[in-house]
């Protein structure tokens, strides 16, 4: 048993962290022609007013695809839309975007970007 005249070393403590939420990228945006808008987590596209970026075409779904952030990289997801998501001109269900793709809704195309 201790006295409580003994030195005794401090409790070292750790802070835990998550790796890939501190690798995210700064800021991701996706490009509608002069237009750029800032990407946020759960980030929907399509016709209807609870969309993040509504879009007038007649092409797209009410909430055709959106986006999420994973680890250091972001997602685009179909959200079983009729006409389809299509990335780099490939249609997809999801995908991990990469700078200067293009992501197309309906007649609609992006450009994701991270900066």
């Amino acid at each position: 048993m201790l006295s409580d005249a003994e030195d005794l070393e401090p409790t070292k403590r750790y802070e835990a962290f998550s790796f890939k939420e501190q690798a995210r990228p700064s800021q991701a945006y996706l490009r509608l022609g002069s237009e750029v808008i800032l990407l946020q987590a759960g980030f929907l596209v399509g016709r209807v007013a609870s969309c993040h970026l509504r879009l007038a075409d007649p092409k797209a779904s009410r909430v055709h695809a959106s986006f999420m952030p994973v680890g250091a990289s972001w997602v685009v997801q179909d959200n079983a839309s009729k006409n389809g998501t299509f990335l780099n001109g490939r249609r997809i269900k999801r995908a991990l975007l990469k700078p200067g793709d293009t992501i197309r809704i309906g007649q609609t195309v992006l450009t994701y970007e991270e900066r």
